[in-house]
């Protein structure tokens, strides 16, 4: 049999490169202590210097390994799975290039590697969730069925919206299909599951109840797109409540409107919501409290207190300056705990 030398080189030189590319960009194992669902804490520069962007400093940012080779990116109520890659202490998934530098079954630290300047390049703190799960206490009740239900509390412990681009506030809207030129105010309230249903859909509150039901079909529209909330370590029954004000309230104050009674009504409903935890939704309506009357001193020591729970610490700490000037003394106490 005649072999043809240069078929033959040919051949060997392919199994040579296909060998060299598996070798060099083969994924290392991930490290065991790494497989966990990690919430970010902190963002500071790689040189440890404190970042005031606020973007950086509010965004929420978590991470949680599901298998050898994908990721959820947990951010804004929403997560994404992305694929990625760990090789000699980097991983790198979206555009993201991040360095292990040190993790622990109390912390994760990761270095941003694709920036040399030390003044700009990112560190990222993160904890395990069980571990923050630690510093809060749920609002939870039994339902009808005997099962735990939670209540939201977001940023914290809520269920994930499994969509790429789109909040699941700007989905159900825009499945809602609400006139544009339209001014109305809808709360709907409904339960995810620990396996991901969705349950008890209920408009709790609406301007318009002509609309009611096109919000109902709009937010049975999500089946299919939640995982479930964890909590310290296992799928949790969460029930989530989502207040789209479409323009209703955001009119200023006519001039025969009686002020002072809009903003204790504000007022009555922040503090409704707040004391369910829904510190988000709490936050805009003691705005509104505080916009129909700026002296009302009772709104703006809980507005403060629901950007302290949402991590807004400057925006409270505005409204603590403001107190002062008003000549609240328990605001200077405030002020000192939470603003130096």
């Amino acid at each position: 049999m005649v072999v043809n030398f240069e078929i033959l080189m040919k051949n060997l030189l392919f199994i040579f490169l296909l060998f060299f590319s598996i070798s060099v960009f083969a994924q290392n194992s991930l490290p065991p202590i790494l497989k966990n669902y990690w919430k970010k804490t902190e963002f500071t520069t790689k040189d440890g210097s404190k970042i005031y962007n606020e973007n950086f400093r509010n965004a929420q940012f978590d991470i949680k390994f599901i298998d050898d080779d994908s990721l959820l990116l947990i951010s804004e109520n929403k997560a994404t799975k992305y694929a990625y890659k760990y090789k000699d202490s980097l991983l790198v998934f979206k555009e993201f290039v991040l360095k292990l530098r040190s993790v622990s079954e109390i912390q994760l630290v990761l270095d941003q590697a694709n920036e040399d300047d030390p003044t700009k390049a990112l560190k990222i703190i993160f904890e395990p969730k069980k571990l923050n799960d630690l510093t809060y206490s749920p609002e939870v009740y039994t339902s009808k069925n005997g099962e735990k239900v939670y209540k939201v509390v977001f940023g914290k412990l809520e269920p994930y919206f499994f969509d790429k681009t789109r909040t699941p506030m700007d989905y159900i809207f825009e499945k809602f299909g609400f006139p544009e030129y339209k001014r109305a105010g809808f709360v709907v309230r409904f339960v995810v599951t620990k396996k991901g249903d969705l349950k008890g859909v209920k408009v709790l509150a609406s301007s318009n109840d002509r609309y009611n039901q096109k919000l109902v079909e709009a937010v049975n529209k999500t089946k299919g797109k939640w995982i479930p909330a964890e909590f310290m370590g296992e799928n949790v029954n969460v029930e989530v409540e989502y207040d789209f004000n479409l323009g209703y309230t955001e009119r200023k104050p006519d001039p025969g409107v009686d002020s002072l009674a809009y903003s204790l009504t504000y007022y009555d409903y922040g503090t409704e919501l707040f004391e369910r935890g829904s510190y988000r939704q709490a936050e805009r309506y003691y705005q509104k409290a505080i916009d129909y009357n700026p002296l009302n001193v009772n709104a703006y020591y809980q507005h403060a207190a629901s950007n302290i729970f949402l991590r807004k610490k400057e925006e409270a700490c505005k409204d603590y300056e403001q107190l002062i000037f008003l000549e609240q003394k328990k605001a200077k106490t405030l002020y000192d705990k939470y603003c130096k």
